[in-house]
């Protein structure tokens, strides 16, 4: 093979200039925002370009009318709630060798170019891969956090684990409790949303909010549509993975909440809150070519960006679980 022949398949990839922040890494940072389940179809209230410390201001209204006279009298039926979402700083550092991802990367291109070269969209490739698991990864802190406290609380825990303690700590934490069965089952399923649903009737308003319904596991879901099925109605035979319903409130299945755990949340989608530093200098997305400098066949991806959550409304919902 001769020298212009060799050139021919430009296998050296020059990736000593990636580097993205503020809005540069913004397309790689919302990936993997948008990566979480939970954010991606909307089934919470998705804060943008928040710094530090947010708050998240509410009104409470309980009943404004009265008689009309010719005075002022004051009502004092309105009051301001205030909710404080504290996002964590959190950060992204993997590393691969180029000749492992190379295959991969080529089937995701369909095939090399006509003139032999290569597509040229490597860092969009490694970062949008590394994006999409980190994606998958935030979803599981969103709803639980992590056992090293890194992101702070969840939805329904702190550390990683939903039990008593977890959830006590945990961004629903004022939420009224359901007490439900140990384990759900398809046996059993519709039974413990009669219990959560009952409780949640006794939350003044909640039941007209927009999108209220329960969030579950996929395992409790299926549960579910089995015990549909099972009334012979035909609607468990008839639902999509994101279609059912309780008594018209959706049944939405959340990666966020594990199989591991039976558990299951009444509220809103806008009383859900994520807040991310998106759309601010503060985010970045790098490639660093270490095979450049240490001889190796590496390249290492990191990105740079804040994620934390909260509720609106600190006692609009329900938590179902086996509360001891």
């Amino acid at each position: 093979m001769n020298q212009s022949q060799l050139k021919k398949y430009n296998f050296d990839i020059d990736a000593s200039v990636n580097t993205y922040a503020g809005e540069l890494a913004l397309p790689y940072v919302t990936a993997a925002l948008l990566g979480a389940e939970t954010i991606a179809k909307g089934r919470c209230r998705f804060l943008e370009g928040i710094v530090g410390k947010t708050v998240i201001s509410g009104l409470a209204v309980s009943d404004t009318i009265q008689a009309a006279n010719c005075s002022w009298n004051d009502g004092s039926s309105t009051a301001l709630t205030e909710q404080v979402l504290n996002p964590a700083d959190l950060a992204v550092m993997e590393e691969v060798c180029r000749k492992t991802m190379y295959p991969t990367w080529i089937a995701a291109n369909g095939r090399m170019q006509r003139n032999g070269d290569i597509p040229v969209d490597w860092t969009d490739f490694l970062l949008g891969a590394v994006a999409e698991r980190t994606g998958t990864n935030l979803e599981e802190k969103l709803w639980v956090g992590d056992a090293a406290g890194v992101f702070g609380v969840g939805f329904l825990s702190n550390d990683g684990v939903i039990d008593d303690a977890g959830i006590d700590a945990s961004a629903c934490k004022d939420f009224t409790e359901a007490v439900v069965a140990a384990a759900f089952t398809a046996a059993n399923i519709l039974a413990q949303m009669d219990i959560v649903f009952a409780a949640a009737a006794n939350i003044p308003g909640i039941l007209q909010k927009p999108g209220c319904g329960f969030y579950v596991s996929y395992e409790a879901y299926a549960f579910f549509l089995q015990a549909m099925a099972a009334q012979n109605t035909g609607a468990g035979y008839n639902q999509s993975m994101d279609g059912a319903s309780y008594l018209g409130y959706p049944v939405y299945p959340t990666h966020g909440i594990t199989n591991t755990y039976d558990a299951m949340v009444f509220t809103y989608p806008d009383n859900l809150v994520v807040g991310a530093n998106s759309y601010t200098a503060d985010i970045s997305a790098q490639l660093i070519p270490t095979y450049m400098y240490d001889g190796s066949d590496n390249v290492r991806i990191s990105m740079r960006f804040a994620c934390g959550v909260q509720t609106g409304v600190a006692t609009d919902g329900v938590v179902g679980f086996n509360f001891t």
